[in-house]
């Protein structure tokens, strides 16, 4: 049984998070673990009678919408546990990740934690960044799951963990997939090496549903993805960024408020596992590896512009 795990606020937007994940959790299928931290200190007595009615609300919410917007059959199939604490999301996040052995965090783009609201969508990648597992986040509204599925990464630099940890998911997004890579113009004289790298990243997925690649000129890739997405209709998209920087783009105040196409549907978030330190256990080992050193360094000095 694989477990999602759902941190949910008092906002309206919440019964949205919990219906996309109650038809994932059916999917699947899947345990859903709702999460809910209570910004509220005080008295013990009187906080733990607050985090009482709390979990009550919440009860009440997901009894509603499991029989609101799922069959009678499908709604009894779902299991809930509830995790009611004290303190900010971003404090628990990652040990209850971790006590659940969550496959997939479902959460909402505007998710209110700590008694304020961060900038639209700095939530959702800040504590994307606490995690290890995927995290799938979900814009404001209604909405099916999907049945145009997009990917967009840089492959050729792709760490080899991600693949598989998507692979781990399609049983919950059966559908078509785009594998989706742009270059710069300054990059032209690579694309036989990234098409290959794209092709390889295409064939290691194995995605069960049919896959495309696509190998796109765009100097400016978050604008030509939500672009491509708009084009295709893509219901979900998948990223895999390589910093926490280019993670906040993806989340950028002048994207969500410009409700640029990307905003406007679920964003699928892979990280990858963190990579241990290279450990030398001989002169021959250490050699190799500074020589692999010395040809990294000689591969990003003549990729290079130089002016």
């Amino acid at each position: 049984m694989k477990t999602l795990l759902v941190p949910l606020d008092h906002t309206a937007t919440a019964e949205h998070t919990l219906a996309y994940a109650n038809k994932l959790a059916v999917r699947w299928p899947a345990e859903i673990v709702i999460l809910y931290c209570h910004p509220d200190e005080g008295v013990a007595v009187a906080l733990a009678a607050r985090l009482e009615a709390q979990e009550q609300h919440l009860r009440s919410l997901v009894e509603r919408l499991r029989y609101q917007q799922l069959t009678r059959q499908d709604g009894r199939r779902i299991r809930y546990q509830y995790r009611i604490l004290a303190g900010c999301l971003h404090d628990h996040i990652r040990a209850e990740a971790t006590r659940c052995a969550a496959d997939l965090v479902v959460m909402g783009l505007e998710h209110i934690d700590c008694g304020r609201q961060e900038a639209p969508g700095n939530h959702a990648a800040a504590i994307t960044e606490l995690l290890s597992c995927p995290v799938l986040v979900v814009p404001p509204g209604r909405r099916s799951l999907p049945h145009r599925v997009v990917f967009s990464a840089d492959f050729s630099t792709l760490n080899p963990t991600v693949l598989p940890r998507l692979t781990a998911l399609e049983g919950a997004f059966p559908a078509p997939l785009d594998l989706v890579q742009f270059y710069a113009p300054a990059q032209r004289p690579q694309r036989r090496s990234l098409r290959q790298g794209l092709a390889q990243a295409a064939a290691q997925l194995g995605w069960p549903a049919s896959s495309t690649p696509h190998l796109l000129e765009d100097d400016a890739p978050l604008e030509g993805i939500s672009e491509f997405c708009a084009h295709n209709q893509a219901q979900l998209l998948i990223i895999a960024p390589t910093s926490a920087a280019q993670l906040l783009r993806y989340f950028d105040a002048c994207y969500t408020t410009t409700r640029a196409y990307h905003t406007q549907i679920p964003v699928l978030v892979l990280r990858a596992a963190e990579r241990h330190a290279s450990v030398e256990c001989c002169d021959k080992c250490a050699e190799r590896l500074a020589k692999e050193q010395a040809q990294l360094a000689q591969a990003n000095y003549l990729s290079a512009r130089w002016v």
